[in-house]
């Protein structure tokens, strides 16, 4: 019998992920008689945690917060776009070479098309610079968005994310810490950790906010599924879409870059709700 291939999620905290749970189940369904782990990855200690994933029982991982951007020149390759995001959140071992993707984008548009928001024309706001924010921002501007506000705490990051926008899609309407951009918004999107637990009693919107009634508000948080911002967002009278999609979408185009299989959504979506149920 062969060795087990393995599968990890890189970033700190992970205990708290519904990967494992959704990969492994999607795994079984494929046959492959694989694993998906987690790896608590402090910072000090990436670049021995890459090192980790040089073994040949090694296939590929995930990457989450915080090390979407750090991961980067621990690489050997980056794909196109995740080179012009400038984050990875998926990586592949191919031939030695460990190959940085991005599946944020087709996590993120794959939700909101199924979702039917219109993006083409749209005043979007996103709260957050990290990680997932340029992946967030990137897609959106790549759908059409008229217009694109960046919401983060340190603004210098905010900044350089709007830069780094700006340079590839200089026609695009980018602003910076313009609070008042939310209410007219036809999107808004939360790519921060604020609201997952163990902070599931915060919110990434300033108090005094008030949101237009016809605004979508996205909050890619799914652990709560039911945040505080989505829950006062919806007494607001706005629309509302939690993280999972997001969560399952960027999942299933990962899983067919490692797998070379069409990946089993239905499978992986009931897993990590029934993950989510078997807490509560």
């Amino acid at each position: 019998m062969s060795a087990c291939k393995r599968l990890f999620l890189i970033g700190d905290p992970v205990g708290h992920s519904l990967s494992p749970a959704m990969h492994n189940a999607a795994l079984r369904a494929c046959g492959l008689l694989w694993q998906y782990e987690l790896l608590e990855t402090p910072r000090a200690r990436l670049a021995q945690v890459v090192q980790r994933l040089r073994a040949d029982d090694c296939v590929g991982a995930n990457v989450t917060i915080p090390h979407k951007q750090a991961i980067i020149e621990y690489l050997d390759e980056v794909t196109p776009l995740a080179q012009r995001i400038g984050a990875v959140n998926t990586i592949l071992r191919r031939d030695g070479k460990l190959i940085g993707e991005n599946t944020d984008v087709y996590g993120i548009t794959q939700t909101l098309r199924e979702a039917n928001v219109a993006l083409r024309g749209a005043r979007v706001v996103v709260l957050g610079a990290g990680g997932a924010a340029r992946a967030t921002v990137f897609a959106l501007a790549a759908e059409g968005a008229s217009s694109i506000g960046i919401i983060n705490r340190t603004e210098e990051r905010a900044h350089a994310l709007a830069d780094a926008l700006r340079q590839h899609h200089p026609h695009l309407h980018v602003t910076v810490n313009q609070n008042d951009a939310l209410a007219s918004a036809h999107l808004i999107i939360n790519a921060t950790s604020v609201g997952m637990m163990p902070r599931s009693d915060e919110s990434p919107l300033p108090a005094e906010v008030r949101l237009a009634r016809n605004v979508v508000v996205f909050d890619l948080v799914y652990r709560p599924r039911l945040t505080r911002l989505l829950r006062e967002a919806a007494r607001a009278g706005a629309r509302t879409l939690d993280g999972l999609g997001m969560l399952v979408h960027q999942g299933a185009a990962a899983f067919t870059l490692w797998t070379g299989r069409v990946a089993p959504v239905a499978v992986m979506f009931a897993a990590a709700q029934q993950a989510l149920e078997e807490e509560q």
